[in-house]
């Protein structure tokens, strides 16, 4: 049996949608949990329609909200189907036969997870799409699976790392054992990060399974993200010297180079601050030790030489402002070239 986990936070104008396209699929050895984080919408009422109706569909109802990580991990707890699957409550499978597919290959293969493709879908109506691609499909195996793709949630892309999307062995989450973190930024990856060295072998389907509704246009600066990026990242440093894995290391660190310039952008774009109040913030971060170790980057030809990198090194406030704003207005026409296409569509 197939436990397919869906945690929902005010989701109800679209549960119905993801609900239908599971209760749907060829394979129908299934339990669906939804667990309504405390929603303020009619998602409970949407979840409880489901549940009347088929037997198949079981609502948690949590009374405080806890979060995407802890509720995933309540529908977990209360799942009893031998593989596992995690669906957003706001995003839908693909077809008929996505989980009929995926259940095939997990029992051919007898891989840890199956994962299947994946298409941004950025508009109500389906109509703008964007199909996810990968360097290799089929299946991979230890110890190239490690040696080769374990770099994947270091920084460099190469394998998904989200939660959605994959088809997961319950005993390999079980052995895993992965603890909410507390994130709300990068909680999927994190996951998948813990997971990944208990894996023996995993396989890659080229077929697109899974629409993953994009959130549209950000309207507002997220304060969450370069806080909980830099404790990611200190995670993550610290399971790369835990593991030996030494190809981490320059990817970490510029990573972190990037989570800093993207803040400052974000904040310039929906004015979090006027310029003195961003570049107080700048001051304030370039203070931190975590960010000086960006410069030890050492095997990535040039790096070092990048403007943003070397006022990084002489915590130059101004500099980094100053490109960051020259970022900003290059990419402007893009962001309203979406808010355009955003707008039109809204007349289809």
């Amino acid at each position: 049996m197939i436990s397919v986990i869906l945690a929902a936070y005010n989701t109800g104008l679209y549960l119905e949608q993801c609900l239908h396209s599971i209760l749907r699929q060829s394979y129908s050895d299934i339990e669906v949990i939804v667990v309504n984080d405390a929603s303020t919408d009619d998602t409970l009422a949407v979840g409880r329609q489901f549940e009347k109706s088929d037997k198949r569909v079981k609502v948690i109802n949590l009374i405080v909200n806890k979060g995407v990580e802890k509720a995933r991990m309540t529908g977990l707890d209360d799942a009893k189907g031998e593989y596992v699957m995690f669906v957003d409550s706001d995003d839908w499978l693909c077809g008929t036969d996505t989980l009929q597919i995926m259940h095939d290959k997990m029992v051919e293969t007898n891989a840890d997870y199956v994962e299947v493709m994946s298409q941004r879908v950025m508009d109500s109506w389906g109509l703008i799409k964007t199909k996810s691609s990968c360097p290799v499909y089929g299946l991979i195996k230890q110890p190239e699976l490690f040696n080769d793709y374990y770099i994947s949630f270091f920084g460099k892309n190469v394998l998904s790392v989200t939660m959605w999307g994959k088809l997961y062995k319950r005993s390999v989450l079980d052995k895993a054992n992965v603890q909410p973190c507390g994130l709300k930024m990068g909680e999927d990856l994190y996951f998948n990060l813990k997971l990944f060295p208990h894996l023996n072998s995993i396989y890659i389907i080229d077929k697109i399974g899974y629409n993953y509704r994009f959130g549209g246009i950000t309207t507002r600066y997220n304060p969450t993200l370069l806080p909980d990026l830099k404790k990611l990242f200190v995670i993550k440093d610290q399971l790369s010297k835990e593991q030996h894995y030494e190809a981490a290391f320059d990817y970490l660190r510029i990573e972190l180079k990037n989570v800093l310039r993207s803040d400052i952008c974000q904040r310039i774009i929906f004015n979090y601050g006027d310029k003195e109040d961003v570049l107080i913030k700048i001051k304030e971060e370039l203070s931190d030790p975590l960010f000086q170790e960006v410069q030890k980057v050492r095997n990535t030809e040039g790096f070092l030489d990048d403007p943003f990198v070397k006022a990084m090194a002489l915590k130059d406030a101004d500099s980094i402002y100053n490109q960051c704003m020259a970022l900003v207005k290059q990419q402007r026409w893009q962001r309203r070239k979406k808010k355009l296409v955003s707008y039109l569509l809204g007349f289809v």
